[in-house]
């Protein structure tokens, strides 16, 4: 009874790897010598499913190029852009293709892979060496894309920022007023145009929000009823007080003034002047002529002409790029206070997830 079963598997298992050979033999004969693209068409996206790694990704890129073949654009544009957002701009293997096929199959690859706006390698960006206090200022999301293209960023009906970027890395600063008061998702739409084609990214935020402890503010302590400051206690008090006030708007140090408390005034003693002309205060007298030992204008001036030239034929080094860490989530801790006078301190967990690049029709 085992043998029967082991047999069984092994032809199950033979005739499987059979059929996932045999579709692009099957393919190539709908295709040559008389192409049927419709028919072609429909017989991969039966197939599709049921085949994984290399081959899965193979029949992704040309079902991609036999539904334009077949007059449907629509599904064209759908099926190229989950192929980039899937597998990048990896090349598929299509060496299969009959030679005919293979050149405009080709042609249409390249023309996709020169004109696909392609975001890819999202992540947050974190100044490495730079220690972490309190929410930052923004959220800096660091992506790589494929061609030149028309940018805008935006969240909602509000539009944060535009303009043009050129093929490479490039850095979004994304905004974080609103984004720290609950738990919850956030989408910004990254719009790309690059000549006729324009798709929209989203940039999808999970903030996951939760309490780490609570406390109340320290209040003064009360002075017993009936009891009044000494004489002097109070004015002691204000002008005794350090202290640094801050203004911040929308995250950013405006100004800042700090109050530092009155120190006293140090004991000075007055010393006598020189017993004569020339001579310091208990010194003897000079033994030289100072006249002899001066130096002359000229030579002042081109001494100070020397120094100056050489401080200023060396250039001052270039100041070093900031250096990034790449990370799929950030972690912040910041004190929030609540309506009832309690302050709490959370714990925020960001990440980014992963989304489908969708074209806008125009």
């Amino acid at each position: 009874m085992t043998k029967r079963t082991c047999a069984a598997i092994f032809v199950f298992l033979a005739l499987v790897l059979a059929a996932r050979a045999d579709w692009k033999t099957e393919l190539v004969a709908r295709l040559a010598p008389r192409p049927d693209y419709r028919k072609a068409r429909e017989y991969l996206a039966a197939q599709v499913n049921a085949l994984d790694g290399a081959d899965r990704q193979v029949a992704e890129a040309v079902l991609s190029y036999l539904a334009g073949k077949a007059g449907e654009p629509a599904e064209e544009r759908d099926l190229i852009g989950a192929y980039f957002d899937k597998y990048g701009d990896a090349d598929p293997e299509f060496g299969f293709l009959d030679d005919a096929t293979l050149r405009d199959f080709m042609t249409f690859w390249a023309r996709w892979k020169k004109a696909f706006p392609l975001v890819s390698n999202l992540n947050f960006l974190s100044r490495t060496g730079s220690a972490s206090q309190g929410l930052p200022a923004g959220l800096e999301v660091g992506l790589d894309l494929m061609t030149d293209a028309y940018y805008k960023i935006s969240l909602g009906p509000y539009a944060l920022e535009g303009g043009f970027w050129s093929r490479g890395f490039h850095i979004v600063t994304l905004p974080v007023t609103g984004l720290f008061e609950r738990s919850g998702t956030y989408d910004f739409a990254l719009d790309l145009r690059a000549g006729d084609i324009t798709v929209r990214k989203p940039i999808r935020v999970q903030v996951d929000l939760t309490p780490v402890a609570s406390f109340h503010a320290a209040t003064p302590p009360r002075r017993p009823a009936g009891e009044t400051a000494g004489p002097g206690q109070s004015a002691a008090l204000a002008t005794n007080m350090e202290g640094e006030l801050s203004l911040y708007v929308g995250g950013k140090l405006i100004m800042t003034t700090r109050k530092v408390a009155v120190k006293p005034k140090p004991l000075s003693f007055p010393l006598p002047g020189p017993s004569m002309r020339g001579q310091k205060p208990y010194l003897p007298p000079p033994r030289t002529d100072p006249i002899a030992n001066s130096v002359s204008i000229l030579d002042a001036i081109a001494a100070t002409y020397s120094v100056l030239k050489d401080l200023l034929a060396k250039k001052p080094v270039p100041p070093a790029a900031p250096s990034y860490q790449k990370s799929a989530s950030l972690s912040f801790s910041f004190a929030r206070a609540d309506a009832d006078g309690t302050s709490s301190e959370i714990r925020a967990e960001v990440r980014l997830e992963k989304t489908r690049t969708a074209f806008l029709r125009q």
